[in-house]
């Protein structure tokens, strides 16, 4: 790296966010900040600023965009309608997620998932299928005390888990068609694996800080009592929200969308990631201001950017430290 990228602008603005985001956090964390209304307006002010100064660096870091490959129209290949309909399809299922209909995604991705796997079924190798197994082993067993606590649904648990190591084969399956983001897993390079989860983690441990700050996960919860648990139980939102939102979900719909963007892949990539974090923040509880703009842009959005920009690996260790944080403050609390 030249000295004068060490120094551009993106990189200053991103540095300078990182280390007063993250001190001023856990100075506010100190004083006891978390679960009152201390420091409300700055925690968003400061909230919004390190997503921006994050969302520049990666945008001006990484592999470039302009190198995505072309896609063919999925349907109707010798007709501009081919192009456009996928869009007119996605713009109406996030009008309908927005009206309500959260519950009619999670059905479409699921079929979406054994669709692919059906049709691609001579590309699947057994590595993808034992690591995605292997991935769902290690939320399921960071997942129990939810299950036992009841703290996830029961029918939620299991269907997220279940579709892990089917959307982590299909994610894999359209990444190679895309070229958009990367997984080191399926890639089989495990040492680059641990890199860029830790990196992940670097990266967003000022939203960790800020989750941990506004209360999350939520009061009343007594039942983190063991040293290990703020480590294990981020493991299940970590790899399964990780491969049903990012490794397939904005896979899925770049694939989709490229075609209509073929000579601005940008604007297919842009619309992608805004799609998974909209959809994602969605599906969470609270007010419906809440869940867009928190949950989704100033949450969701910077993890499908990280995964776009960098690899689904990162993505999975910024799920995590955002997680891990608060669970570590309940049980500071227990």
């Amino acid at each position: 790296m030249s000295r004068q990228s060490q120094f551009a602008p993106y990189r200053l603005a991103f540095m300078i966010m990182w280390l007063l985001t993250t001190v001023t956090l856990v100075a506010m964390l100190a004083s006891g900040v978390r679960n009152t209304d201390q420091f409300r307006a700055q925690r968003y002010i400061l909230h919004v600023a390190y997503v921006a100064a994050l969302l520049w660096y990666l945008g001006r870091t990484g592999p470039s965009v302009k190198q995505l490959p072309d896609i063919r129209p999925l349907l109707l290949q010798c007709s501009g309608i081919g192009r456009l309909m996928p869009v007119l399809l996605i713009a109406l299922l996030l009008l309908a997620v927005f009206s309500g209909g959260e519950g009619i995604l999670m059905p479409l991705l699921m079929i979406a998932t054994i669709w692919i796997l059906v049709v691609w079924r001579r590309e699947i190798r057994l590595r993808p299928a034992v690591l995605g197994l292997a991935l769902a082993v290690i939320a399921l067993l960071g997942g129990l005390p939810f299950w036992e606590n009841n703290l996830v649904g029961k029918r939620l648990f299991v269907v997220l888990l279940v579709f892990v190591p089917p959307m982590f084969i299909a994610g894999g399956l359209l990444l190679k068609r895309t070229g958009l983001g990367g997984s080191q897993l399926h890639a089989g390079r495990y040492r680059k694996t641990l890199g860029s989860f830790l990196w992940g983690c670097l990266l967003f441990i000022p939203l960790g800080l800020i989750n941990a700050a506004g209360g999350s996960p939520g009061t009343g919860i007594t039942w983190v009592t063991r040293s290990w648990m703020p480590l294990s139980l981020p493991w299940f939102s970590g790899i399964a929200e990780e491969a049903w939102f990012r490794l397939f979900l904005v896979s899925l719909c770049y694939w989709l969308l490229r075609p209509a963007f073929s000579k601005r892949p940008a604007l297919a990539v842009v619309c992608a990631v805004l799609f998974s974090a909209i959809t994602f923040g969605l599906g969470h509880g609270g007010t419906l201001l809440d869940r867009f703009l928190i949950t989704g842009l100033l949450y969701g959005l910077p993890m499908a950017v990280v995964f776009a920009k960098r690899d689904w690996e990162h993505a999975v260790g910024a799920h995590y430290m955002i997680n891990m944080l608060p669970w570590v403050m309940v049980f500071l609390e227990a």
